[in-house]
């Protein structure tokens, strides 16, 4: 089958963000699996041209490139539709595949033109609960939410089957649409790092608490109201922050007035293949959970890699996780600073949630399974529309 993947990110090899690892592991995989991959993307100037990207051809929606978010976006959307068409004409794909807002006037020009395209639409995260969660100003929410809402409106009509990552999204998207909707959760692997090793600091005898993923949202803001009185509580312990993103010097600044540059780790950006190396020496791995009703792919690779995980406390993190069982959860400041305590003071729990973790990670969310949920969603996607 051939497949081609649509992308609104634009997409530097060596600096794949964890914002599309999902999207790149699918094409990857297909690729390997012995599919034919192609792809359409965002490019950095204006023109429209070809790459090859990780091994498939990719044509590239020209932009003006200026870093403003917003503006690129704007244009990406405006500008999607024909190149989509013109991908169609050059490619000629079996079936669709996308799992980004800003496709969707591209999406829907495609599908007006052409019913009978079999598109797949993966659902990672519901944009108007990410916003409901994270904005408290009422005049910054709601913008942003009806405006999200309509995105994820026009890309369910476009699409032919939809894919999302736990039960609480499908049950959000069948209020939604009449579309199949089919639940692939996420997984994890780690491909061998081959660079140079990583820069870490000298551990000794402490106790390290660790959060990898994009720093937005103020998603560290709970932690660090509570940081002085863990870190007094705790003299063993340190904090290591995995990441960048819009908010990485608001935490660096604030761990300096808090006069924590001592205990506070802050790596910036890294790639993925290199996660193991940071998480390996860690005691306890934390996540927040930045969406009502989401669940962090990152919990997937703190499992893999057997650790005590702490996360959040709600209906989709516990579709999978236990308390006690395969790590601990937590709610509001008391419950995460309780649970860092108690897992500083107990190794023996660390090493038993941890191993549970682990246990599960290779028996139950592993990409191999995943792909073939996918493959399979791709022939429905083709029967379902009349192209197969």
């Amino acid at each position: 089958m051939k497949i081609c993947l649509v992308q609104q990110h634009p997409v530097d090899e060596e600096r794949i963000p964890a914002a599309i690892l999902r999207w790149v592991v699918l094409h990857d995989r297909l690729l390997a699996r012995g599919h034919k991959v192609c792809s359409v993307g965002p490019n950095w100037r204006w023109k429209l041209e070809t790459r090859t990207f990780r091994g498939a051809e990719q044509l590239l929606v020209p932009g003006p490139g200026t870093g403003i978010k917003a503006l690129d976006m704007l244009v990406f959307a405006v500008l999607l539709g024909p190149v989509l068409l013109l991908a169609r004409r050059r490619f000629r794909p079996d079936a669709w595949f996308t799992d980004e807002l800003f496709v969707a006037f591209g999406l829907a020009l495609l599908r007006l033109v052409h019913w009978r395209e079999a598109v797949v639409y993966d659902v990672m995260g519901i944009h108007y609960h990410q916003v409901r969660k994270h904005n408290r100003s009422l005049w910054r929410h709601l913008p942003l939410a009806w405006t999200y809402g309509l995105l994820e409106h026009i890309t369910l009509w476009a699409c032919t089957v939809v894919s999302t990552v736990n039960e609480a999204h499908k049950e959000v998207l069948q209020r939604w649409t009449s579309r199949p909707v089919e639940v692939i959760r996420d997984a994890a692997a780690f491909v061998p790092w081959k660079g140079a090793p990583a820069d870490l600091p000298e551990k000794g005898e402490s106790i390290w608490l660790t959060f990898v993923g994009k720093i937005s949202n103020r998603r560290l803001d709970d932690l660090y109201e509570i940081l002085p009185a863990l870190m007094e509580a705790e003299p063993r312990l340190r904090l290591v922050v995995v990441g960048n993103g819009p908010f990485f010097q608001r935490y660096v600044d604030w761990t300096r007035r808090l006069g924590l540059e001592g205990r506070v780790h802050f790596t910036d950006f890294v790639p993925h293949a290199q996660l193991p190396l940071w998480l390996e020496p860690s005691d306890i791995t934390y996540s927040d959970d930045w969406s009502d009703i989401g669940f962090p792919m990152k919990v997937f690779e703190y499992m893999l890699l057997g650790k005590a995980i702490l996360v959040e406390d709600t209906p989709a993190v516990r579709e999978l996780m236990r308390h006690e069982g395969n790590c601990l959860l937590y709610r509001g400041l008391d419950g995460l600073r309780e649970g860092i305590l108690r897992l500083c003071h107990d190794p023996a729990l660390r090493m038993r949630i941890g191993g549970a973790a682990k246990e599960e990670a290779l028996r139950d969310h592993q990409w191999d399974s995943r792909l073939e949920q996918f493959e399979a969603l791709f022939h429905e996607a083709r029967r379902l529309s009349g192209a197969a």
